[in-house]
């Protein structure tokens, strides 16, 4: 065989060899993408869904301060309509009502 067919020879089985390399490297690559891809949706999956459970947290405990807060003020708003009429009876003359039961 003369040199040139022989050096032809050896090209082309480098570059079938380099393809056949490439080849698996882009395979590789491409799992490779598809798994990053995949670890992060998961990544963002799991992040969601903790943010989603912190937020169903807090808006449970938003909700029960906001309904004691409404008893709270219903209690004051009571507490207040007592002391209107207790001292309404007072200017008026009629005294309080512990001041009037003790003086009987």
């Amino acid at each position: 065989m003369s040199r040139h067919v022989v050096c032809s020879r050896l090209l082309v089985r480098s570059v079938i060899c380099a393809g056949a390399i490439a080849f698996m490297a882009a395979a590789a690559v491409a799992h490779a993408d598809e798994t990053l891809t995949q670890d992060a949706k998961q990544a963002g999956h799991a992040t969601g869904e903790a943010v989603h459970n912190i937020a169903q947290g807090a808006k449970q405990t938003g909700l029960a301060i906001a309904h004691d807060a409404v008893k709270v003020g219903k209690a004051i708003g009571e507490a207040a309509k007592e002391g209107g009429k207790e001292f309404k009876h007072a200017v008026s003359g009629g005294g309080s009502s512990q001041q009037s039961g003790s003086q009987k």
